[in-house]
């Protein structure tokens, strides 16, 4: 059983990482080079990338220490959704603050759509990410 725990914890946090790494991705993509194409494209690069990584880090750890192994069904689906909704909720207000100072997605003009763009997709993101990993009888008992 120490390798099926060990499978689970790296899928938990593969899945944390993949879908906060998209998430930033696609905002690379809309906000820092569609919408608001200057500054540095390196610095919204590295900001990006390091956000989507730490975010789904701190998301798959919190699981695995609240959710995985003390919750199951209905009850794990909502604790994983609401903590990626939370994570992604503080990490959308604090990058709202420190845009207001780098100015690299819009932030300063844009501050509540901004916040908004990071706070749906959480709250989205979080019902998928709660599903995905507690869902469906706990994908069928982990696909044996």
């Amino acid at each position: 059983m120490p390798g099926q725990t060990q499978h689970r914890a790296t899928l938990i946090l593969g899945v944390a990482i993949a879908l906060t790494s998209l998430a930033e991705i696609f905002y690379f993509l809309v906000w820092g080079m569609v919408l608001f194409p200057g500054g540095s494209l390196a610095g919204k690069a590295l900001w990006t990338a390091t956000c989507g990584i730490a975010m789904g880090a701190v998301v798959g750890a919190v699981t695995l220490f609240a959710v995985e192994g003390r919750l199951s069904g209905a009850a794990a689906i909502w604790a994983g959704a609401a903590i990626m909704a939370f994570v992604g909720g503080y990490c959308a207000w604090l990058c709202s603050r420190i845009d207001a100072r780098f100015d690299y997605f819009g932030g300063p003009e844009n501050g509540t759509l901004f916040f908004l763009s990071g706070i749906v997709p959480a709250i989205v993101g979080g019902l998928l990410y709660g599903w995905w990993l507690y869902g469906k009888d706990e994908r069928a008992k982990h696909v044996q």
